[in-house]
């Protein structure tokens, strides 16, 4: 369970930077990105 909160502080954190530097350049490669978009198709489809 340490492990996981950890692992989700450290991704926060991650990109909390991305989001200070205000250059928000994803990735097409990132698996946090390439999930949401997915999820995000999933919930258009009827």
């Amino acid at each position: 369970m340490r492990l996981l909160f950890a692992l989700t502080d450290w991704i926060l954190n991650r990109r909390r930077k991305w989001v200070e530097q205000e250059t928000i350049q994803y990735s097409a490669d990132d698996p946090w990105i390439l999930r949401q978009i997915e999820e995000f198709e999933r919930e258009l489809k009827p």
